[in-house]
């Protein structure tokens, strides 16, 4: 089995739900009816909430772990590396649910977000989040509990989880509140280092970095070594460089992609984000320009949302962004060209690949 095989990576979700399941069903002190109902609950939120976008995260950590093993996995070590992945798109399941609660979502992977299910609504939704951030440490102690880097593993997992809560609190407060409301739109707030920030925190390491650092404490590579250390900084630096090219690409997508490709109906203009796009536009805006972000820029209407999306088209933004994603692959070559040992390099081609000129 390898990291093309999408059937059994599947199949380990497919396992891990199980385990869940029954362990809601083992609960002591509680009555079999309401056992049943927790049951049937959580039978239709892990599928729904988990599964079902590219998996890329999780299938990264097994293409790590094979590309540091240079060779094909056991049954063992892939199912090891399967479990971790899926530690990952659970993790993304937990903050996805939550984003989207915080954003007003409405749609995400072509459905309806989570909380907008008729039957979920937001109240239970905010504790469906927390119970699958709570059902990644579970699993990891359920099957990692006796290796020898399982401290590191629920460190990573802990660290991650911290640096992307602090993106996501830059991200939601582009635009403070005052007395309970979002304050009067400042525009000086939405910079590029600002940006920069949140994408780093935000993005860059649970979507990028830790896939690769559980491939390398999988694989036994202590960070304190000399050898470690070097590991982890490459996989680091590139993954920074990978992530704010990808957090970018979001950003032109959530504003230009259809929402039939693109799975979600984007919201950046509505909830003010600072966006690579806002950030750009005001570089490069005269003062007609700045004014049409000044008026419609946060406004949870269709006119201004069409207003801002033409002043975009007017800077030629999405040009723009071609530009620089052609410079950025050229950066990632050139960066991913100087790992050591070479064929670690394996491993950020694979994950570049999957990102450069994505439509979705």
């Amino acid at each position: 089995m390898s990291s093309t095989d999408k059937e059994a990576f599947l199949a380990v979700y497919k396992e891990i739900e199980s385990e869940i399941l029954d362990d809601i069903r083992n609960l002591p002190a509680i009555a079999d009816s309401v056992k049943e109902q927790l049951i049937t609950y959580y039978s239709k939120c892990l599928p729904y909430t988990v599964p079902g976008g590219k998996m890329t995260r999780g299938l990264t950590v097994v293409k790590g772990v094979e590309v540091l093993k240079q060779r094909a996995l056991t049954d063992e070590e892939f199912k090891h590396a399967a479990i971790l992945g899926w530690q990952v798109e659970w993790l993304q399941a937990f903050f996805l649910v939550a984003d989207d609660i915080m954003d007003a979502s409405i749609t995400r992977r072509g459905s309806p977000c989570w909380y907008k299910v008729p039957e979920v609504t937001q109240d239970n939704a905010i504790n469906d989040a927390l119970i699958l951030e709570n059902m990644i440490y579970q699993t990891l102690r359920r099957h990692f509990k006796k290796h020898p880097s399982y401290v590191q593993i629920l460190e990573l997992f802990i660290d991650t989880t911290f640096q992307t809560e602090v993106g996501q609190h830059i991200d939601t407060n582009g635009t403070p509140y005052a007395d309970g409301a979002r304050a009067p739109l400042d525009l000086s707030r939405f910079t590029l280092d600002r940006y920069r920030g949140c994408v780093r925190y935000k993005t860059c390491y649970y979507s990028f970095y830790l896939s690769c650092a559980l491939a390398l404490a999988y694989c036994g590579h202590d960070p304190d070594s000399d050898e470690g250390r070097a590991l982890y900084r490459n996989a680091e630096d590139v993954c920074m460089i990978l992530g704010e090219y990808f957090q970018i690409q979001d950003d032109v997508l959530d504003a230009f992609a259809p929402p039939e490709v693109l799975g979600k109906i984007g919201t950046d203009i509505e909830d003010a984000k600072c966006s690579w796009l806002v950030c750009r536009a005001l570089e490069l805006a005269d003062e007609d320009g700045r004014r049409v972000l000044e008026d419609f820029y946060g406004r949870h209407d269709a006119e201004g949302v069409a207003k801002v999306k033409e002043l975009y088209r007017e800077l030629k933004l999405e040009e723009l962004y071609h530009e620089y994603e052609e410079e950025q692959k050229k950066n990632c070559d050139e960066l991913i060209a100087k790992i050591e040992p070479e064929n670690f390099r394996d491993l950020f081609k694979f994950l570049l690949g999957k990102i450069y000129k994505r439509q979705k």
